[in-house]
């Protein structure tokens, strides 16, 4: 910061009182010196064991904190890990698997954002402004781009609607809200429509793997020309499906790493359990809406490693939820949850928790998608998803449904008005 400077004096200021010079005695010079080391080497000490005592953990359960000052996406997520159970000290451990983490998370912001742009790193910025040209990326990108195209899902090339949808979040009024709402906006169902047509015509645009990390996003001159005249830079964008990657990926370097007893869960409801050795047993909490009110509907427990998917139409209540909703205040809610058929937002059913000991979250998550962001809701298709083992719990009136026969729920809610029961639908 630059400090200006005026010509004149200020007259207002108070003038410094006049300083009587004292004359200090040479005598005593060695005990002073030797009383100024000892206090010296005292505060330093006291400094030492104090720093000490607050980077010193307890055995037992402890969030791990990110230890970096770079860019990274710990705000999303909430990393618990049982510290001091294995041959090293609880406090050593924590530095070991905080340096894990810390670089886990870091590089995972470098590489999914599509905000910032790194020298040398191909990552999702990158490759938006180089398209129809061959790009070679990291494992981790290649990996999760290999997966989406095996689902068959589009909504990768919803970049240009998730970016009006951000818009839509962070809107301050209803009145800006409605610039982006396609509910409440004809103009913007067109503008959703046209994008939407451009996204699921793989002439238009399509990601092609080649092998070895190389991609090559083709895009055709026609929806260049569009995204030139209607200001996209951004064509593919994970957007709200990103922490379900992150989520595996860090779960992933943790285990690769040694480190199995804990959890890490994003606040947008992507969890991975890696506990495969304790036998401990885990709680996932259960809700259900009804209207304006938010219930606890249940408690899902099990004791081995887990990844979970959870999606809901409603905010939860953390801070972080506006970004991915808007609630208006005849209590409509818009979410991120975009159909790549027609750029609506829809959620087929309140909520629904979707899991498996064996598959990952964004498996998981592909697995899902379809059959939650869509006009209509049909349990059989996710009956259908327990032959690969993912197994699934939804509420309706009241009840809770799941579809795993040895699933253990308890704690039902229960008031005056509510009470939850369980229905095992195979």
């Amino acid at each position: 910061m630059r400090e200006t400077r005026t010509g004149g004096r200020r007259r207002d200021l108070p003038h410094p009182r006049p300083v009587n010079k004292i004359e200090l005695s040479a005598e005593h010079g060695r005990l002073r010196l030797i009383l100024a080391v000892v206090f010296l080497v005292m505060g330093a000490f006291f400094i030492a064991y104090s720093v000490a005592n607050l980077s010193s953990k307890e055995s037992g359960w402890n969030e791990i904190k990110v230890q970096s000052s770079e860019y990274n996406c710990s705000d999303d997520f909430v990393f618990l890990y049982c510290l001091g159970e294995g041959d090293v000290s609880a406090t050593a451990e924590n530095k070991a698997v905080s340096a894990c983490y810390s670089n886990a998370t870091e590089y995972a912001f470098q590489i999914f954002t599509n905000d910032v742009e790194y020298e040398n790193v191909h990552n999702m910025y990158y490759i938006n402004r180089h398209p129809n040209q061959e790009i070679e990326v990291d494992d981790i990108l290649y990996e999760a781009f290999s997966l989406i195209q095996e689902s068959g899902n589009r909504s990768l090339y919803l970049a240009p609607v998730y970016e009006q949808y951000d818009g839509l979040f962070h809107c301050a009024e209803e009145y800006q809200a409605v610039e982006y709402d396609p509910y409440l906006n004809q103009d913007v169902a067109d503008y959703y429509a046209a994008i939407t047509s451009f996204a699921n015509d793989a002439g238009m645009i399509n990601l092609e793997l080649r092998g070895e990390n190389r991609i090559y996003l083709r895009i055709a001159e026609e929806y260049l020309a569009f995204a030139l005249e209607n200001e996209i830079r951004s064509f593919i964008d994970f957007y709200w499906m990103k922490n379900a990657f992150i989520a595996d990926y860090i779960a992933d370097t943790m285990r690769a790493n040694g480190f199995v007893r804990g959890t890490i869960s994003s606040y947008d409801g992507f969890t991975r359990n890696l506990d495969d050795i304790s036998g401990s047993e885990y709680a996932f909490n259960l809700l259900d809406r009804d209207g304006a009110f938010l219930y606890q509907a249940g408690v899902m427990r099990y004791n081995h490693a887990m990844s979970i998917v959870y999606l809901r139409d409603y905010p939860a209540n953390n801070n972080l939820d506006g970004q991915y909703y808007y609630k208006y205040q005849d209590g409509g809610i818009r979410t991120a949850y975009i159909d790549t058929a027609d750029g609506y937002c829809k959620s087929a059913v309140g909520s629904l928790v979707s899991y498996s000991p064996n598959s990952s979250c964004a498996e998981i998550l592909l697995q899902v998608m379809p059959v939650y962001i869509n006009d209509y809701f049909e349990a059989e298709r996710l009956s259908k998803l327990v032959r690969d083992g993912v197994y699934s719990i939804y509420c309706d009136d009241s009840k809770i449904l799941y579809n795993e026969s040895s699933l253990v729920l308890t704690d039902l809610y229960e008031d005056n008005e509510v009470r939850y029961t369980t229905v095992y639908v195979e």
